[in-house]
């Protein structure tokens, strides 16, 4: 375990960031007020490529609050809401092998969740916990005070936590490995949804001590969602560069206030199904499609990539879809606004634009955003993202939103002149898209 402290790029509260209203279709434009460091995802930056955020409220100061954010291969770091590295962690290293000929994958950090007052031992701690795509399992971290009260992470993975999808090393080597990932309690259990990287599988686990101060898990059930649609008089499967590929689920939330679950089918739609009785498929709703859902397409072989290419036919689109959402759909977050009133946020990635839906029943559409530059680069290619309505003290009275900007500006070349791929978290202030949207603000802390 490391700690390190770096300053980020942000602004004074004076440069407050201007706000194109919302007109119609026309998404609201914001900017960010500061940003993480950057990320590089080459073996000079350790394979470190930004992915998910979790914001954790702190029990007494919520100014002291902290940021989670998953870097795959690179790990995971720990952020104050300044931007500031508190603490990094790297990945789990790859299991040994026998032979000499070895490709067994390491820790690749993927998706991260809260989860408050988990009894460990018979005391409350708040944990961290991420999905590890390169060994398929959970991984699970407790964030708690060290001696000078700072709150830092440690790993409390259970030695014994299994693969969730895969019979043995073989198979997670292959790839299709825990990817998704939300938390919630229910019932007084403390639960996770997790889904399988290309294919349309989620895993419901139980979190569960194992031995003293480690935490692992136990399959309750697995759910197998659709991969072929109905688009009018046909039926339509989303293209895929790989026969075996299907469309997968990434970004889940969800919201026991509604008895919801909701998970984001990248190429497909915005799912929302019970959280009382996850297996019953009549209970299913897919209540918004993607832009491209039913679209027919043509799909050749690709030689030069060894995968097929997909071109879409649009004067052939049955126009099922919702305009405002472009696969892949990404990222899935609630502002809890008290009352079970509040918004799910959804990334539309393929556009580079937020979508605001109405949390209570109807999930109606109430409009879109997108961070623009200003005094840091915008966001674009967002996989994840997190908001709390939380008054945050100074820096974001009105609660924040976090994202991963998979794209981060400016431009970074290596010794050679060859591009690196840079990636960060950008910090919004909430109270930008209240205004340019016309959404109430609601700042009551209800994390615990």
């Amino acid at each position: 375990m490391t700690h390190m402290t770096q300053f980020p790029t942000r602004i004074s509260a004076l440069a407050l960031l201007a706000i194109t209203q919302f007109t119609g279709a026309e998404p609201l434009s914001v900017q960010a007020a500061l940003e993480t460091r950057t990320h590089f995802d080459d073996p000079r930056g350790n394979l470190s490529d930004a992915d998910d955020p979790a914001i954790w409220i702190h029990p007494q100061r919520p100014a002291d609050s902290l940021i989670a954010g998953t870097l795959k291969q690179g790990g995971l770091d720990l952020y104050t809401l300044d931007g500031v590295l508190l603490q990094h962690l790297p990945a789990r290293p790859a299991p040994t092998c026998s032979g000499a000929d070895c490709n067994n994958a390491p820790g690749r950090l993927n998706n991260a969740d809260i989860v408050y007052g988990y009894s460990l031992q018979g005391e409350p701690t708040d944990l961290v916990v991420a999905s590890d795509r390169g060994r398929d399992r959970l991984a699970v971290f407790a964030l708690s005070p060290n001696s000078a009260g700072q709150h830092l992470l440690t790993d409390i993975t259970a030695a014994s936590a299994q693969p969730i999808f895969s019979a043995d090393q073989q198979a997670i080597n292959e790839g299709y490995t825990a990817y998704g990932l939300a938390t919630y309690t229910y019932q007084g259990k403390n639960l996770a949804l997790v889904s399988q990287n290309s294919t349309t599988r989620v895993a419901l686990l139980e979190l569960l001590e194992a031995s003293p101060g480690t935490v692992g898990y136990a399959v309750r059930a697995v759910l197998d969602f659709p991969h072929e649609f109905t688009a009018g008089d046909t039926r339509w499967t989303p293209c895929s560069d790989d026969d075996a590929d299907r469309p997968q689920l990434e970004g889940m939330v969800a919201d026991p206030t509604h008895n919801a679950l909701y998970l984001a089918q990248e190429d497909v739609g915005i799912w929302r199904i019970a959280m009382d009785a996850p297996q019953d498929t009549s209970q299913w709703q897919l209540f918004a499609r993607a832009a491209q859902f039913g679209v027919p397409y043509q799909r050749t072989w690709d030689d030069s990539e060894a995968e097929y290419a997909c071109t879409l036919l649009p004067e052939q689109d049955p126009r099922l879809s919702d305009e405002y959402l472009h696969d892949d759909l990404e990222g899935l977050t609630i502002y809890d606004a008290g009352d079970g009133k509040g918004y799910l946020l959804v990334s539309s990635q393929g556009d580079d634009t937020v979508a605001v839906y109405d949390r209570e029943a109807g999930n109606r559409y109430l409009g879109s955003f997108r961070v623009v530059d200003g005094p840091v680069d915008g966001v674009n290619e967002t996989d994840g993202m997190m908001v709390s309505n939380v008054a945050l003290g100074e820096a974001f009275p009105a609660g924040v939103l976090v994202m991963h900007d998979g794209n981060n500006q400016p431009r970074t070349y290596d010794e050679n002149g060859n591009e690196r791929e840079g990636t960060n978290f950008k910090f919004i202030d909430w109270s930008q898209i209240a205004k340019g949207l016309n959404l109430p603000l609601e700042t009551g802390n209800r994390a615990r």
